[in-house]
């Protein structure tokens, strides 16, 4: 796979794009793939996988139906035979969510950034969405260790009448191993579009630790953990969801936030700094939780995992 020639590959993400002596791209096991289509069963109302491709060590788990509240809503976790991303790593997703269909989607545990002496690690997410279509996409947290360099780019296509949630968690490391921002480089990009091509957000984050004094006012203020969280949504909705989420935003004293609405009021970006993940989570959490009632008149609980 010739990520160099792919539209969604920016000049950045080509940096280090130095030889590998070891395993090196292109070789099996370095060019993840993963390709859903979720859809409405007839006969059941029951969302379910309907096309799955997949190239080691992407994949992706049997579909599960536990929420009592949304009995028909297809809960998923994308997991990975490798412990994580190494240098050379070219991972691309693609998630397709079909008319009407309900999904939680989630990872089976973080996503861990191994350090590197050359190259990088790149990711590429799509996500399109159809007409009435409903996501939660939460995965688990990007833990970037010492010395490792991470692009990734996800590009949105969400159905105006079509509602998503997709929240992104950067920890400062290896805590327990006492690495706090010893990476290089962890490079984020989003790009949300409606059905008509019409351009909803650009979001941006890129975090230099051994470039930047991130304790610095107006970069990280004196936290660790970074997290933003996207909301897409009708723009009747979007002003229901913020009335609610301005309560829950004062009730976290333990965060620093800031929200904006999208160009047309049809989506909310929201930023979040804590000192643990838990926190943050927990926040991410109650906005779906609030999202969730306003869209689909149902209750949410967050799911645990073991």
């Amino acid at each position: 796979m010739d990520f160099s020639n792919t539209e969604e590959t920016s000049a950045e993400m080509l940096q280090h794009n130095e030889e590998i002596k070891q395993l090196g791209a292109d070789k099996p096991g370095k060019n993840g793939k993963l390709k859903i289509v979720l859809d409405v069963e007839p006969s059941s109302g029951k969302t379910r996988i309907k096309e799955k491709e997949s190239a080691f060590p992407l994949g992706v788990q049997k579909e599960m139906y536990y929420d009592h509240f949304q009995p028909k809503m297809t809960h998923v976790y994308m997991v990975s035979s490798s412990g994580g991303l190494l240098q050379g790593d070219r991972y691309v997703i693609d998630i397709i969510l079909k008319k009407n269909a309900l999904t939680h989607l989630t990872t089976q545990g973080a996503t861990r950034i191994y350090g590197m002496n050359v190259s990088n690690a790149i990711q590429v997410v799509n996500v399109s969405l159809d007409d009435g279509a409903y996501l939660e996409f939460i995965p688990d947290q990007i833990i970037p260790y010492k010395n490792s360099r991470f692009y990734q780019e996800i590009n949105f296509k969400v159905h105006d009448n079509a509602t998503m949630i997709y929240s992104e968690i950067i920890s400062p490391g290896r805590i327990g191993m006492g690495e706090l921002f010893d990476y290089d480089i962890c490079s984020l990009r989003s790009t949300g579009k409606n059905h008509k091509d019409e351009l909803r957000f650009i979001d941006f984050t890129k975090i230099e630790p051994k470039k930047m004094n991130l304790q610095d006012f107006a970069l990280l203020e004196q936290k660790q953990i970074i997290g933003t969280l996207y909301i897409l949504a009708k723009t009747k909705d979007v002003e229901k969801i913020i009335q609610t989420l301005e309560n829950e935003i004062k009730n976290s004293a333990e965060l620093e936030c800031g929200w904006s609405t999208m160009t047309k009021e049809n989506g909310i970006l929201l930023r979040i700094l804590g000192n643990t993940t838990r926190d943050v989570f927990r926040l991410v959490y109650n906005t779906t939780k609030i999202v969730r009632k306003i869209v689909l008149n149902s209750d949410f609980h967050e799911i645990r995992k073991t």
